[in-house]
C-alpha cells in the first residue's frame, strides 16, 4: 500500500473518532445536564411553601371566627343570664353582640376566600408533584438511553484507536508530521480525495500536471489552493 492510500486511511480513523467523540461529548452533556429536574424541583418546592402559606391564613382565619363566636356565645350568656340589671351596659352589651356578628360575617367571607385559596395551592401543588415525576422518569428512562449509547461509543473509540496505532508504523516520521500539522490547522481534515478533478476539500479545481503527480508513488502531492494532501483514489 502507497504511503499516500495508508495516509488517507489514517485520515478516516481519525475523522470517525472526531465524530465519535463529538457525538461522545455531547451525550456526556446531556447526562449532566439536570436543567429541566432542578426547574421541576423549584417548581414544586415553590408550590409547597404556597400552599403552607395559604393553609396557616387559613388556620388563623378560622381561629380569629372561633374567638369571636366564643366571645359572642359569652356576652349573650351575659345579656340573657339576668346578672345585668342596669339598662346602660345591658344596651352596650348588645350593641357590642351586634357589632360582633357584622365582624363573624366578614370573618366567614375570609375563611371562604381562604379555603379557596388553599383548595387552589393544593391543586397546584398537586399538579407540580405529578410534572417533578414526569421529569424524573423521563430522566431515568433516557439516562438509561444515553448510558447504553455510550457503552456502544467506547467501545468504536477504542477499535478506532487500535485500528489507528495499526495505520502508523508504515508512515515516515516526516510525513506523519506534515499530516498531524495539517490535521490541525484545517480543521482535522489533513487528507482530501480528489473529486470531480477538484480538491474535495475547497473544490479548487486541480490541473491535470497536479492530478498526474498524485499518481506517483511516494510522492505527496497537496493542493495549491488549502494546502491539504491530495489522494487521488
Amino acid at each position: 500500500m502507497s504511503q499516500i492510500s495508508i495516509l488517507y486511511r489514517l485520515q478516516q480513523i481519525d475523522s470517525q473518532l472526531d465524530s465519535t467523540k463529538i457525538t461522545l461529548k455531547s451525550m456526556e452533556k446531556e447526562l449532566s445536564d439536570n436543567s429541566l429536574l432542578d426547574d421541576a424541583q423549584h417548581n414544586l418546592h415553590i408550590a409547597e411553601q404556597k400552599y403552607q402559606a395559604e393553609l396557616k391564613l387559613q388556620r388563623e382565619s378560622e381561629n380569629k371566627s372561633y374567638d369571636i363566636r366564643v366571645k359572642i356565645e359569652l356576652s349573650e350568656a351575659s345579656l340573657y343570664g339576668g346578672k345585668i340589671q342596669n339598662p346602660k351596659e345591658l344596651q352596650d352589651l348588645q350593641k357590642e353582640i351586634a357589632s360582633l356578628k357584622r365582624l363573624i360575617m366578614t370573618l366567614e367571607d375570609h375563611e371562604l376566600e381562604a379555603m379557596m385559596a388553599v383548595e387552589e395551592s393544593e391543586s397546584n401543588l398537586v399538579r407540580s408533584k405529578e410534572a417533578m415525576q414526569e421529569v424524573e422518569g423521563k430522566k431515568i428512562e433516557r439516562t438509561a438511553v444515553l448510558n447504553g449509547e455510550k457503552t456502544k461509543l467506547l467501545g468504536q473509540i477504542e477499535r478506532l484507536e487500535s485500528e489507528r496505532n495499526a495505520a502508523l508504523p508504515p508512515i515516515s516520521a516526516p510525513d506523519l508530521a506534515l499530516y498531524e500539522q495539517l490535521r490541525k490547522a484545517r480543521n482535522g481534515v489533513a487528507v482530501v480525495k480528489i473529486s470531480s478533478r477538484a480538491c474535495g476539500a475547497c473544490g479548487a479545481t486541480l490541473t491535470a500536471a497536479v492530478i498526474q503527480t498524485t499518481q506517483s508513488p511516494g510522492h505527496l502531492v497537496r493542493c495549491p489552493t488549502c494546502g491539504r494532501i491530495l489522494y487521488p483514489g
